[in-house]
């Protein structure tokens, strides 16, 4: 019972450190729902993006990355101008 207890402990523990890397774009030319449906479904296809989400009167895109992830910054270049949009930064958003 204790070996089980344990190891519930350890998991919780270890998952909560297994944070996920979040960054934010700043993209120009984002007008509408339909450019909000491009830019997700563009970014979404890149390896390890588990979430992307648009905030169009800031002209914002944050985007979620699994565990041990980071973002390929030429990738999401090329992605977004392929979208026709214009990236203008990308920074890391601290989990906490």
């Amino acid at each position: 019972m204790k070996k089980i207890l344990l190891i519930n402990v350890l998991l919780i523990g270890f998952s909560s450190m297994a944070a996920e890397n979040n960054y934010q774009l700043q993209v120009n030319g984002l007008a509408c729902p339909f450019c909000e449906y491009n830019i997700q479904k563009k970014l979404s296809k890149i390896e390890g993006v588990s979430d992307v989400t648009v905030n169009l009167k800031k002209g914002l895109v944050n985007v979620k990355m699994l565990e041990g992830q980071k973002l390929p910054e030429t990738q999401v270049r090329q992605e977004i101008t392929d979208a026709g949009f214009t990236l203008k930064g990308i920074k890391t958003i601290d989990n906490k």
